[in-house]
């Protein structure tokens, strides 16, 4: 059950209140700029006319917590909710630092401060030396080890009358980290009767989705909600922290902090911007920056697709909007121009949907498609009646580029001229070791006939020597689950020689145990699949690290592999960063194979599954101490077989998995430095 508090206890004057005299809010210029560079305009077009529907620039509402929860925007206080006993999830963060609950008790601590987000340190937005706002659900939920709990909880502002604004902005800066499910929690909700119903509008700005992944600090954001509050006499907002209905749960730590909530009306008339350009239908499907001949689209069925991201964030309707795509080869040359038919980009406001897309998408089939490998330019610009040229990301006037690239053998997303992310594993303070670890891209294939030899990896300047690791080919079973479909794999141990740079990647490649053909042949929809590299074990000092592109995943093609909320080990989608990770379609020579690694071999118990007594051999080019351990998916030890001393040879064991529950486990055959693991499964 719910709990709500007012807040207005939460001032904390004595001690605030001359350091809190000192603090100047934003001006209103300052908002307007802050709007602009959001919208990506240079300046500020004001309609003074009444007959506009949105114009004006005069800030309406203004909240940066100098006075607590008391308020101190003009209207008055503002109230919290949350799930916890107490309504001690969300704190208010003076200008020390320190956390205080709705009732001006101390919390003890300076948020976040739980212990997953221990030292990760304030929110930076403009004035946060005098206080701000966060929802600590990782805080709440520490310890761990004392039980967890799913999280929900809402930010009120006072009711406001806007019925003379005909359009509604509101920004503000946050940062936030999430955890456990890839959908975001957080939303800006608007209601203009009473409560009785919401409207919710996405509040993640340009965060790219991406569970356990902190977003900039400050993200700066902005919403128009022009269709749920311009014109109504008796608006609530709140910032809502909830559950997400496609999960159903989850969500239990990190944080979201909160400051600097201002709201106007849109003080810019007309604009265009050209947000993304991609190679692809990121909806449905995935981009690929490099595409290997065979899966081409021919020019017939469309060639390349073009996918055109725009947004209007003005207060008027754009008419008469074209966009042109180029292909250009290396040297400039145009080999293929699409224009659209003209269309209508409505405003926020006068969006039909409520709430609008942020951005809309439109597909544009090029018909073109290379003769020769090599490397393209996708280029895309727009323009309408009122805006000549639109603007790229939030800077001048021009056009997106896309570089694409056509190969005779390789598959994959990532860019290597902009690897600037290196991704690794979590460190266990506690337990002082780095954790299991996986990351890899998601697949599908439009023509038949492709076939997967192996992996290329590029590894990171962390990696560790000795880090035992899989390459895997995943299924998709959309039944179980990325993390319970079948796999292929094949087992390799690290060496610091297959380290790179992000200005100097190495794409060490990595083979099957064997040749994987790919169908699409009678399928439905087109069937997904996943290209990845995954250790299972903990290392004490010794990580598994891969380069990637940082703020690109915007198709949902990456997997991480991650410990979820309930302590599991699983693959998560959405991600942030794209690993440079690629599919080899042609035969490979594949660099040291774990399976003949230092003159120990070992092979896969038989029967395997089994639902009893199964056998382990091995061969050894010398005689030493040999012991096999056995781990399941989480990593813990099941069981360990002491084989005593054995001479060189070959070496069968008898082992009994009666007492193992069903499932997968991995036994690794130890000796003289040297680990050697392969899985079993046990199915009764």
């Amino acid at each position: 059950m719910k709990h709500i508090f007012t807040l207005a206890a939460c001032v904390l004057a004595l001690q605030l209140s001359a350091q809190l005299a000192e603090q100047t809010p934003r001006t209103a210029t300052e908002q307007e700029l802050n709007i602009s560079r959001m919208l990506g305009l240079d300046e500020i077009v004001r309609a003074e006319s009444s007959g506009h529907r949105g114009g004006g620039s005069a800030i309406f509402f203004y909240e940066d917590f100098a006075n607590g929860l008391a308020g101190n925007n003009g209207f008055g206080a503002l109230t919290t909710e949350d799930t916890s006993p107490d309504n001690t999830i969300w704190q208010y963060v003076d200008a020390n630092g320190d956390g205080y609950y709705q009732d001006a008790t101390a919390s003890g601590v300076q948020p976040p401060a739980g212990e997953f987000s221990t030292n990760i340190g304030g929110l930076n937005s403009m004035t946060a030396d005098n206080g701000w706002m966060i929802f600590d659900c990782d805080y709440y939920n520490t310890p761990i080890a004392s039980g967890v709990e799913d999280t929900e909880g809402f930010l009120n502002l006072p009711t406001l009358d806007m019925s003379e604004l005909g359009s509604v902005v509101i920004t503000w800066d946050q940062y936030l980290r999430y955890c456990c499910y890839p959908y975001l929690p957080i939303a800006v909700e608007v209601s203009s009767n009473g409560g009785n119903s919401w409207t919710s509008f996405e509040a993640g700005g340009t965060f790219i989705p991406s569970a356990n992944t902190a977003s900039a600090n400050p993200l700066v954001t902005s919403l128009d909600i022009s269709c749920a509050a311009a014109g109504q006499s008796a608006v609530d907002i709140r910032f809502a922290y909830l559950q997400s209905p496609i999960s159903g749960g989850g969500y239990s730590h990190y944080y979201w902090g909160i400051d600097d909530v201002t709201i106007q009306a849109n003080p810019i008339a007309n604009s265009l911007e050209l947000v993304q350009l991609t190679n692809g239908d990121v909806y449905n499907l995935f981009e690929y920056r490099v595409t290997p001949m065979e899966q081409v689209i021919p020019a017939a069925d469309g060639g390349v697709l073009a996918g055109v991201l725009y947004r209007n964030g003005g207060f008027l309707d754009q008419e008469n909007c074209v966009i042109t795509v180029d292909v250009q080869d290396e040297s400039g040359n145009v080999l293929s121009t699409t224009t659209t038919d003209p269309f209508t980009a409505p405003s926020f406001a006068n969006n039909d949907n409520c709430p609008a897309n942020p951005q809309d998408t439109l597909y544009i089939a090029t018909g073109w498609a290379p003769e020769n490998e090599g490397v393209y330019t996708l280029r895309a610009t727009m323009s309408s009646d009122s805006v000549a040229a639109a603007v790229v990301a939030g800077g001048d006037a021009g056009a997106l580029e896309m570089e694409i690239e056509f190969t005779e053998c390789e598959f994959g997303h990532d860019n290597p001229a902009t690897l600037d992310v290196e991704l690794g594993p979590r460190f266990d303070d506690e337990n002082d070791f780095f954790e299991p670890t996986g990351y890899g891209n998601r697949f599908t294939f439009n023509n038949e006939g492709t076939t997967v030899y192996g992996l290329a990896v590029a590894f990171g300047p962390s990696l560790g020597t000795g880090v035992d690791f899989e390459i895997r080919w995943i299924d998709q079973d959309p039944e179980v689950g990325l993390s319970d479909s079948p796999y292929e794999f094949a087992e390799f141990t690290s060496d610091a020689n297959w380290a790179g740079t992000a200005g100097n990647p190495v794409y060490y490649p990595l083979a099957f145990e064997d040749e994987i053909e790919v169908s699409v042949e009678g399928l439905a929809s087109p069937g997904f699949y996943a290209g990845a590299v995954i250790t299972e074990f903990d290392f004490d000092d010794l990580e598994l690290t891969v380069l990637g592109n940082g703020n690109t995943d915007t198709d949902n093609s990456t997997i991480i592999y991650q410990q979820a909320g309930s302590g599991d080990f699983v693959w998560f989608t959405a991600q942030t960063a794209t690993p440079a990770i690629r599919l080899i379609t042609c035969p490979v020579v594949s660099v040291d194979v774990l399976g003949a690694y230092n003159g120990v071999h070992l092979e896969g118990n038989y029967p395997n599954p089994t639902a009893g007594e199964t056998r382990f051999r091995f061969n050894a080019d010398w005689g030493g101490d040999f012991i096999i351990e056995l781990h399941d998916l989480q990593g813990r030890l099941v069981d360990v077989v002491d084989l005593g001393s054995r001479p060189a040879g070959q070496h069968t064991v008898v082992y009994d998995a009666t007492p193992l529950a069903d499932g997968m486990y991995t036994f690794s055959l130890i000796t003289d430095g040297v680990r050697v693991t392969k899985k079993m499964r046990v199915q009764h």
